[in-house]
């Protein structure tokens, strides 16, 4: 067969004895068969005709097919070789799940290339979080790293490291991230993937510890240490230790000082590793007996003045010791009574033998700040007062249970008498007033029982007094910094304006949080002209209200300052409606306000202000006419 189909493209392509040129195919076929008999000539020329065309067809077509298997499969490899799937790439972030704070810990990030490509540019950024010390920086100025991989080849896989110290309070949980970025061999595009591990701080390796006593005898310096220790081989920068005092203590002296005013904060700068220290205190503790009083001790980090986190902390179990003959006093049945001036204060006082053997001859003596109280008021129950010492005295003549005390016996002795009326600052120390009063019960028996506990027994309390808050409502047409116009009394159709004042006055505490509002009749219209013009008094058209915000009101406003004041100015357009009658030009105003000293939240409220102004206009001027 391949035979033939060489001859037949040798007759094809065989050129003339002429000039070259190829032969047309019927030519040849004519040339080979014409020494073949005539007969039957055209029927077996269609026939072999016939034959060699559909063979060519066959071999062309098998030609085609084969191009085009060839080209398909090679279609096939290629986009095979070069399509990418982001998922075939594997990147990670591994670490501990737990650490201590400031103990140094390793983070390891990892690429994976499991495609067929390469990946280009490959790196990564690594977001450490806040409060961390980074080990490969020398001056550290961000909390981000960067390693940079290059080049990664298919089924190639890269990894790198990361260190830092992470700080935080027990508990607390740190999130850690890295974002990966490549870009595929071939891809114009920069993929990226983020990854995020959580850390959480179970402890700090910092110990703090109070040596204090157990047991105080009131008003008696004790000494305190405490001591702190670092027990890791990491540093803490900008330590600090903060102290919560009770009540009743007071703060003698300290080695080292504390660093601010409040005498509560210590400063300790970097507490380097596996290093100590200590801050002696000597104090004393005021209270009742059996009253516990724990210091609260915290150690932390100060790096911002409103942010302190606390690695550490520490109590004391400090009481104030149990004497044989217990006192407890009372005001009003409260230990915090606040007293307003000339509240009448009921004090009573509980005495008791705590021991098991008897107490002869017990004395009370009671002492009480004079200056802050009518002491002509005073009733004493079974007792007597001794105006040169200024004390009440209760023994065993006035109070025959106190002849003789038996185990466990108690009883209860009162008096009362009325806080001053009223107290008006002389300067700008008469500030934050307290009643003070003091108890002690004592005996003939000696400075000790035969038990081994102080004999005596005292008990100290305070009662506060809040301050003397005014608020003032004043009305005008004439004679104050806002001028008015139009009728006096008013008349249909015409305008006239009037002037609100509202004025604070304050005695003895700052007063702080005041917000005073009141309401416009629909009727009334606000003019918007204030006294003075910076004042914090604004005016709401939807609702009408008025609303006055002053800043603090010092002690001694009104007596030692001047007045706290602001003014208004409405105006009025009557009609017949109103005609024969005064109208109201504002609601009666509510004031609300806190005392600084006392806590205590206060409310004030001015009256109705109507066009006859409070009555300071002559009758019938503030009725409207026609």
């Amino acid at each position: 067969m391949d035979s033939r189909l060489e001859e037949f493209e040798k007759k094809l392509y065989k050129k003339e004895e002429g000039g070259p040129g190829k032969q047309k195919s019927y030519e040849v076929y004519k040339e080979a068969d014409s020494k073949k008999p005539k007969v039957g000539w055209e029927k077996g020329e269609r026939r072999r005709g016939a034959r060699i065309g559909g063979r060519d067809i066959t071999v062309l077509a098998g030609i085609l097919f084969f191009s085009a298997a060839v080209a398909f499969g090679y279609y096939l490899y290629y986009s095979s070789g070069n399509t990418f799937d982001k998922k075939n790439v594997n990147v990670d972030i591994a670490g501990p799940e737990i650490i201590s704070a400031g103990d140094q810990a390793s983070f390891s990030v990892t690429y994976r290339n499991n495609t067929k490509l390469n990946l280009k540019d490959a790196e990564v950024l690594f977001v450490w979080p806040d409060k961390t010390i980074l080990e490969n920086q020398a001056a550290q100025t961000s909390l981000k790293e960067k390693a940079e991989f290059g080049l990664i080849v298919p089924h190639q896989e890269k990894n790198a490291i990361f260190k830092g110290r992470i700080f935080g309070s027990p508990g607390e949980e740190k999130e850690i991230k890295a974002v990966f970025r490549y870009a595929p061999e071939g891809f114009n595009s920069l993929f990226e993937e983020t990854k995020t591990i959580t850390v959480k701080i179970a402890a700090a390796p910092l110990a703090l510890a109070i040596n204090a006593p157990a047991q105080v005898v009131s008003g008696k310096d004790v000494d305190i240490a405490l001591e702190y220790q670092n027990q890791s081989d990491a540093y803490f920068p900008n330590m600090a230790i903060k102290i919560t005092y009770p009540a009743g203590f007071a703060l003698v002296a300290a080695n080292p000082p504390p660093t601010l005013a409040n005498n509560a904060v210590w400063q300790l700068g970097t507490v380097r590793e596996r290093s100590s220290g200590v801050i002696k205190l000597k104090g004393n503790f005021s209270g009742a007996q059996g009253e516990p009083k724990p210091l609260y001790v915290e150690l932390g980090s100060s790096e911002k003045e409103d942010e302190f986190i606390v690695y550490a902390t520490a109590s004391s179990a400090t009481t104030i010791a149990s004497s044989a003959l217990f006192v407890f006093q009372t005001v009003n049945n409260s230990r915090d009574f606040v007293a307003n001036p000339g509240t009448i204060l009921q004090y009573k006082i509980r005495y008791k033998n705590t021991t098991d053997t008897q107490i002869p001859n017990a004395v009370i003596l009671a002492n009480i700040d004079s200056a802050l109280v009518d002491m002509k008021s005073l009733n004493i129950q079974w007792g007597a007062f001794d105006s040169r010492t200024n004390s009440l005295i209760w023994n065993g003549r006035s109070v025959p249970a106190l002849q003789v005390l038996d185990p466990k016996e108690e009883g209860e002795v009162s008096f009362s008498l009325n806080a001053k009326p009223s107290f008006l600052p002389k300067n700008f120390s008469d500030k934050n007033l307290a009643i003070a009063s003091s108890v002690k019960i004592t005996s003939s028996l000696g400075p000790e029982n035969p038990q081994g506990l102080p004999i005596d027994g005292e008990d100290q309390l305070s009662v506060k007094i809040n301050t003397q808050f005014s608020f003032n409502g004043q009305a005008y047409y004439l004679g104050g910094p806002l001028s008015n116009g139009g009728p006096i009394p008013p008349k249909v159709g015409q305008k006239t304006t009037y002037a609100i004042s509202w004025q604070l006055s304050n005695t003895t505490n700052d007063v702080d949080d005041i917000e005073a509002t009141a309401v416009l009749p629909p009727d009334i219209e606000w003019t918007g002209a204030v006294f003075p013009q910076d004042a914090p008094i604004t005016f709401d058209k939807v609702t009408g209200t008025v609303t006055w915000k002053p800043s603090k009101v010092f002690a001694g406003t009104g007596v030692l300052l001047p007045v706290e004041r602001v003014d208004f100015q409405v105006s009025f357009t009557p009609s017949f409606m109103h005609v024969g009658q005064p109208v109201n030009l504002v609601s009666g105003a509510l004031l609300t306000a806190t005392d600084m000293f006392t806590g205590t939240v206060m409310e004030r409220q001015v009256p109705v202000v109507t066009s006859s102004l409070l009555n300071t206009l002559k009758s019938g001027e503030g009725t409207v006419t026609q």
